[in-house]
């Protein structure tokens, strides 16, 4: 596995993450760990009138009890009653098995409430036999990184490439530029260029910032294609749809993580024909060229003012 499907790969994972909520959360971390762990983590379903007794997964070797929340979800009481309820109930039913008890959780960076963080301190205090632990993105990420490629193709599909990239050739851009130019655009636009600083403006994450920073090898190839195309307004047309797409994502409710939108502009632009590592790397090239030179994401002085 080269860099290039490295990166592509954990920019899928930090997107299906933050796509994941509820028990799409806990499916989430399920198959994360049976494919870390094939053999030896057991998920664990409800079962009729006895539920799952608290127990949303289970490391047999390693003798660990795991716990999904989605705590942003939660007012501060409800979130410290239900982590307590649930370590009760999961060491009243799984103590003779368990020496660690883990909290998974889906905050978008990692940070706990003060709520959460005092809830934990109180059970590793009244509970020194157990150790008490918590499990969110990094430590998922973690874990998603001893994946092998064959684990991560079954998950993700095929991945952009080195080879690709390297090969992509104005016939790829095409495909892609036809499938984005089905979007009408408004009778006017206005298309400028980024400032510096565009992604931490934007809190997007690492994952896609590496990513996109592979498809910048690219973008002069889109230059060159739209200044050589025969409509000369046919690059403004494509960044109107682009432009368009991203506002309606920005302003949708419930509102969605940067690192979401940019998931799901890339999937838009791929269309249905994005399973191959040329369309992907077609379709990087593309967004990285917009994303410098148009009005994709905010631009870091108008964040900056606000």
């Amino acid at each position: 596995m080269d860099r290039i499907q490295q990166l592509n790969y954990e920019k899928d994972f930090r997107i299906a993450f933050l796509e994941s909520k509820g028990d799409g959360f806990q499916r989430l971390f399920e198959k994360l760990m049976s494919k870390a762990h094939p053999n030896d983590f057991m998920a664990c379903r409800p079962w009729g009138n006895v539920g799952d007794r608290k127990n949303d997964g289970y490391l047999s070797s390693a003798r660990i009890l795991f716990q999904s929340y989605a705590p942003n979800e939660l007012s501060a009481a409800e979130a410290t009653k239900k982590i307590n309820e649930d370590f009760e109930g999961g060491k009243e039913y799984w103590e003779e098995y368990v020496d660690e008890w883990t909290f998974v959780h889906n905050a978008p960076d990692g940070r706990l409430g003060p709520h959460i963080i005092e809830a934990l301190a109180k059970l590793r205090k009244n509970n020194p036999t157990i150790k008490i632990s918590h499990c969110g993105y990094e430590e998922m990420l973690a874990k998603f990184r001893q994946l092998s490629l064959s684990d991560l193709e079954s998950w993700f599909g095929p991945s952009l490439t080195m080879e690709a990239n390297v090969n992509l050739g104005y016939s790829d851009l095409e495909a892609v530029l036809t499938h984005i130019r089905i979007t009408p655009p408004p009778a006017t636009s206005v298309v400028k260029d980024v400032s510096r600083g565009k992604i931490e403006a934007n809190l997007l994450s690492q994952a896609v910032a590496d990513f996109l920073k592979i498809g910048m090898q690219k973008s002069p190839l889109v230059a060159q294609f739209f200044n050589s195309w025969k409509n000369p307004t046919y690059g403004e047309q494509i960044a109107v749809a682009f432009k368009n797409k991203y506002t309606l994502l920005r302003d949708s409710t419930p509102r969605i993580h940067p690192d979401e939108i940019f998931g799901r502009l890339e999937v838009w632009a791929g269309g249905m024909a994005n399973t191959t590592p040329t369309h992907k790397a077609a379709v990087l090239a593309v967004m990285a060229y917009l994303f410098d030179k148009c009005e994709i994401f905010e631009d870091a002085q108008a964040v900056e003012r606000a």
